[in-house]
């Protein structure tokens, strides 16, 4: 599809008026079952101690560091990021951008192919509403959008694209303290225990570290 970010950027500025939100896909009908989102979507499991007022995620690997964001318009609701001692606290990068950046790099790298539009309120609601099977082994479609939106709403992640059994998010306000890092990881193992099986060289001392850096993480399940 020619310009395939381009149209992206436009339908994502569009989404608030045209209630459909632009997915992101390797393959057109890699792994999808379009169904109704469910009224209720089930609530993420409890969170680990610490974990309650950060940001969280899975086979999570990111590429984009958080600092430096060329806007996007629609940005609404963005977390404040935690200020150091002595500090006035400022409002996190947008997450509109965030995800514009990240659109960017999965067109230019060919891990998106094409283009789909869902009707959605929220960008969390996507796995559900197109019956997203990457993670069928590990989770359902609509078990995985409930801890999506506990992350949209902690961490202001925006759902960008998947690839045949991998999920790509923007993250706008990542953990600011390793204490919150580290439980954020352990919410990402949770969810994804891919995460130490792709990439052995991580483990529990380094991964809280990463994840205080990264603008995107990268969900991948075996």
């Amino acid at each position: 599809m020619p310009d395939l970010a381009g149209w992206w950027r436009r339908l994502y500025a569009d989404r608030l008026g045209s209630g459909f939100h632009p997915l992101l896909l390797e393959y057109e009908d890699d792994s999808l079952e379009p169904t109704p989102v469910a009224a209720s979507v089930p609530d993420p499991s409890p969170l680990p101690q610490g974990a309650e007022t950060d940001a969280g995620a899975a086979d999570v690997t990111g590429t984009s560091d958080v600092t430096g964001a060329a806007g996007v318009p629609g940005a609404a609701g963005v977390p404040r990021r935690d200020a150091a001692p002595g500090q006035v606290a400022g409002p996190a990068p947008d997450p509109d951008a965030r995800a514009w950046e990240l659109a960017q790099r999965l067109c230019r790298e060919g891990s998106a192919r094409s283009l789909a539009l869902v009707e959605v309120g929220r960008s969390a609601d996507l796995p559900a509403a197109v019956g997203w099977r990457g993670p069928a082994n590990h989770v359902d479609a609509a078990g995985l959008t409930a801890v999506l939106r506990s992350w949209e709403d902690r961490f202001g992640i925006r759902v960008v694209g998947f690839e045949h059994s991998t999920l790509h998010v923007s993250v706008a306000s990542p953990p600011t303290s390793y204490a919150r890092a580290r439980a954020l990881g352990q919410e990402h193992y949770a969810l994804c225990p891919d995460v130490f099986h792709e990439y052995p060289e991580a483990d529990w001392d380094a991964y809280p570290s990463e994840l205080m850096h990264l603008g995107d993480w990268r969900f991948w399940w075996d």
